[in-house]
Order: C-alpha cells, then structure tokens, then sequence
C-alpha cells in the first residue's frame, strides 16, 4: 500500500514486540510504516531506532511535536496511560495502545470520551473495537440455537515464566494486581463485559509457586455479573506443558455449550477451534464449529480497522468508551479484594449505566 500511515512507538520494553511482529513485519506492515522510537532508556530508543532505520525520539512530546507522525503506538506500563492518550490526541496524533489500557476507570473513560469528541481515534487489542470472529460466532450462535441466558463463562491460560524481581511495574501489587489475572486474564476480563454486560461484583484467590517477584504467578478470578452469569478466569505463570496461552474456554448457556480451545492440542495452536453442543433427546449433539486462524482470534491488534477508522470510515458494531472503563472497573474491584481478601462489589455506577449487555 502506497498510502501508508506513518506510527511512532512508545515504551520498548514490550513495544519493541510490537514493532518486530506487527509493524515492521506482519499484519500491520500493510497499513502503517514506522517512523520512530521512544523509550525512557535514551540507550534503548538509540540501539533500536539504529537497528530499525528510523528515527530515535528524546521525548514523547518530540513525537507529538512531529507533523509528520499520524499515530502514536502507546506500550508503556497502564498506570497514567490515559493522561499521555490525551495529551497524543489534544495534539491531533490517533493512538494504539495495549491492554490493559488503565488502572484508573474513571479516567479511561473521559479520555477515550474526548477523544470521541475530537473525532480522534483511539484503539486497543482488547478489547478490540470490532468485535473478533470467535466472539462473533458466539454471538450469532445464541440466536441462531436459541441458547437462552447466559449461565458461566470458564476461562483458563497459562505458560511457563520463572521470574525475578527486576524494579519494574510487575513487582507492584497496585500497578500488577493480582498479576497473572492482570498480565494475562485482563482478555478474559475485557471478552466477558462486552458479552455478558457490567460486572456486579468480584473475588480473586491467588499464590507464589515459583516466581521471585513479590507479587503472585498463580491467580484465579470469580466474577458475578449483573445478568446472574457467573465467570471464572484462571491465569498462571507456573504450567509447563508445551501448550502456552492456551486461552481455552467453556460458555454455558441455558440450552447450549460453546466450547473454544477446550480440547488438548496435537500441535502448538495456530487456530481457533469452536464448537457448539445442544441436547439431542438424553444426551449431546454438536450442532456447529468453526475454525478461526490464531492470528484473528480476540486480543489482536486490528490494524485495517484502525486504518480505515483514521481515513473517516466509519466501523460498525464497535467497542464503547463505557464497555472499556467497565473492564477496568472490574480490575480496579480485583485489586481491593486481592488486598482484603473479600468480595468486593464493582463500584462503577456512571460506567455501568452506559454500558448495556449484548445478551
């Protein structure tokens, strides 16, 4: 494409994935075109700008200042992300950023709000602003089988880190919550609001297996929906079995089960695969599946979509500023219960009011 945008990155420590895997090369490298780099290690921006033959920032406001960047790829820790979203949109830059996108829901929410109101665009992996494929296919199967409520969502992943504590966000149990929930359940986190609606309340157990960080490598997460559905995330840092970020998951609903992932793998996953099952007289029937390429599943990041909401498209069926903030409503619950040990309800009533369940 000869109309490429052109991105700058912020935040290297995980950006640098970014840019390796979706700018330079991958699905990204189709729309956009990386015009440089920033990290808070000036010798970090350096050896990477010179490794990707662009330009090495001394700041974020230098990349704001740049007319010639159209977007700003965020990828520094989430706590305070909104405030620099802000400054990058009051500047006219479009942002693409990472889950989790905030710690703070309130201020997720007026940022994303303005940028709405600057007709800037603002966009995350997860949730994504299109609804994926996977979760789509949930979507029309409820109501293509009239599958009734929503009973439970069962989520688990995992893989195999042995951390040490390095000084960084993920060794804060304010800034990392419960940190194998925040780090890598905040996907289930973000899929179940935007499919089952606001969250009522929460409860989160979690252990130190093997990890040297002083926060926990092993999590679960309990949450009760509005709706009567109640959810479960599993998240750990502490399984070995070759079959990493497994993301499987079970729905239940009250005629039907939608199974993703749920089965062993005979090869290292390269896609989705989905079933359906009803009651078939005494017993079970999958009624459909679906295969979805790994590379479309939820949680990526949607670089067409960006692309063309930038150009002026506009995108149906989009995630809302209010479905955001209620996912991190929930992480800011989780949070309180890590620490006390309690349920603790979602305490987020000017979200909660904007945001109506799917179901």
């Amino acid at each position: 494409m000869n109309d490429k945008l052109k991105i700058a990155v912020v935040g290297l420590r995980f950006g640098d994935h970014v840019v390796e895997n979706q700018i330079v090369t991958g699905r990204g490298s189709a729309w956009f075109s990386l015009a440089g780099v920033f990290d808070i290690k000036s010798s970090v921006s350096q050896a990477r700008g010179s490794h990707y033959g662009v330009k090495s920032y001394s700041s974020f406001q230098a990349i704001l200042a740049d007319p010639s960047v159209n977007v700003v790829g965020l990828f520094t820790p989430p706590g305070g992300r909104a405030e620099m979203v802000r400054e990058a949109i009051r500047s006219g830059k479009h942002v693409i950023t990472t889950k989790p996108f905030e710690i703070d829901s309130a201020a997720a929410l007026a940022v994303l709000e303005e940028a709405e109101a600057l007709g800037m665009v603002v966009h995350l992996n997860s949730p994504s602003p299109k609804m994926p494929p996977d979760w789509q296919y949930v979507h029309d199967w409820r109501s293509r089988y009239s599958l009734g409520r929503p009973i439970a969502a069962h989520f688990s992943t995992w893989a195999s880190y042995r951390e040490k504590p390095d000084g960084g966000w993920y060794d804060d149990a304010k800034r990392c919550p419960a940190a194998p929930i925040f780090r890598l359940g905040i996907y289930s986190i973000n899929d179940m609001v935007r499919f089952m609606g606001p969250a009522e309340s929460v409860q989160v157990t979690t252990s130190r297996l093997f990890t040297e960080r002083p926060t926990p490598d092993n999590a679960e997460l309990t949450i009760r929906f509005k709706n009567g559905c109640i959810g479960g995330i599993f998240a750990s840092f502490c399984v070995n079995d070759g079959n990493s970020y497994a993301d499987a998951v079970v729905l239940n609903f009250e005629n039907g089960t939608v199974y993703l992932n749920s089965a062993p793998p005979k090869s290292p996953r390269r896609e989705v695969h989905m079933q359906l099952v009803i009651r078939d007289g005494e017993g079970p029937r999958m009624v459909d599946q679906a295969v979805i390429p790994f590379a479309d599943r939820a949680g990526t990041y949607q670089w067409e979509a960006l692309y063309r909401a930038i150009k002026g498209e506009k995108l149906e069926d989009t995630v809302t500023p209010a479905q955001i903030a209620e996912g991190i409503a929930v992480v800011e619950a989780m949070a309180k219960a890590e620490q006390t040990g309690t349920r603790v309800l979602v305490n987020n009533p000017h979200v909660v009011a904007k945001a109506p369940a799917r179901c």
